[in-house]
């Protein structure tokens, strides 16, 4: 997930026409992404590109399924990255289902699908159950889509609902899951006037308290694979939710993460998640434990991927992990 790995050349990827099937050579694990076709220069493009240079460094050969006519328009970068691609309409999950089906009778594989589009998520789900592989199960996926939905059942969990227009000081806590446990990467402050995404600047405790929501907040809803998304502000009266999703959006945080945590790569660490094989990581500390008192256990640190945001004090941290090993 966070060093880099590589495929051998003989599976490098290729230019490849529409409706090409994956050749990997075998033991090669294959993701199949539903939505992997941004159109060049369009808000999907970067997620895309993303989510494909990602499986190249963990050494995952990909397969992109997305309706023929945004495959014709994706742009170059997308088009040469995968390596293969196949027209469905990925708003059907039935669909996809008997086509990942057909696929796999016809002796191809398939370790991984994940959806890099809002409308895809159903079908990951449907067609990630169908073949036995790790997602999210389709009946919470459909919840989290729907927004009404979603709120009862996060006011049903007693969270606190936002239910004014978003405004300054709005946030946005993403991040991703490991082996089902939701792991925050970073904290985003959303700005209302249409101006840059920036890291939010948290103090110790309003860190602790919106990263704890926003876990709180996927796990309560059953969420516990892939990439995930929770805005949410900081009130008088404790933590606000606003939206939940399971993806990055398009206002600029999927670029703040890439920037502001250049260690993470979001979508290998999905696939990685998938295929079982996240290795032993660091356990470094983003807090500095208080001094245990006579006879107190030991509070184990948090995970590593709990960096959220830069804490106000960020600086004197020395542990903080920020580079690549």
């Amino acid at each position: 997930m966070i060093q880099q790995r590589t495929r051998s050349a003989a599976t490098a990827p290729a230019p490849v026409p529409s409706l090409a099937l994956a050749s990997a050579s075998p033991g090669t694990p294959v993701a199949l992404l539903l939505g992997a076709s941004g159109a060049s220069g369009g808000p999907d493009d970067a997620a895309a590109v993303s989510a494909l240079l990602e499986a190249w460094a963990c050494g995952v050969a990909t397969h992109v399924v997305d309706r023929a006519s945004l495959l014709a328009a994706r742009g170059s970068e997308t088009a040469a990255l995968a390596d293969a691609s196949s027209g469905l309409d990925v708003t059907r999950p039935d669909l996809c289902v008997a086509w990942a089906r057909g696929q796999v009778a016809q002796g191809r594989r398939f370790d991984i699908v994940l959806g890099l589009r809002p409308e895809t998520q159903p079908a990951a789900a449907e067609t990630a159950a169908a073949l036995g592989l790790r997602g999210n199960r389709p009946d919470v996926v459909r919840t989290v889509l729907d927004a009404g939905t979603c709120r009862a059942a996060l006011a049903a969990e007693g969270f606190l609902l936002d239910t004014e227009p978003p405004a300054a000081g709005g946030l946005a806590a993403v991040g991703v899951f490991a082996a089902g446990r939701p792991h925050i990467a970073l904290v985003a402050a959303l700005p209302a006037d249409g101006g840059a995404v920036r890291t939010a600047g948290l103090t110790r405790s309003e860190w602790a308290a919106v990263t704890g929501r926003a876990c709180s907040a996927v796990h309560r809803l059953g969420l516990e694979f892939g990439v995930f998304r929770v805005d949410l502000r900081l009130t008088g009266r404790g933590v606000v939710l606003g939206s939940v999703r399971t993806t990055l959006g398009h206002d600029g945080v999927s670029a703040l993460l890439r920037t502001a945590v250049p260690w993470l790569e979001p979508y290998g660490a999905v696939y990685d998640d998938a295929l079982d094989r996240t290795g032993p990581l660091p356990v470094l500390p983003v807090n500095r434990p208080a001094a245990p008192g006579p006879g107190s256990a030991a509070v184990p640190a948090p995970p590593l991927l709990r960096l959220a945001g830069d804490p106000d004090d960020a600086a004197d941290e020395p542990h903080l992990w920020r580079g690549i090993d």
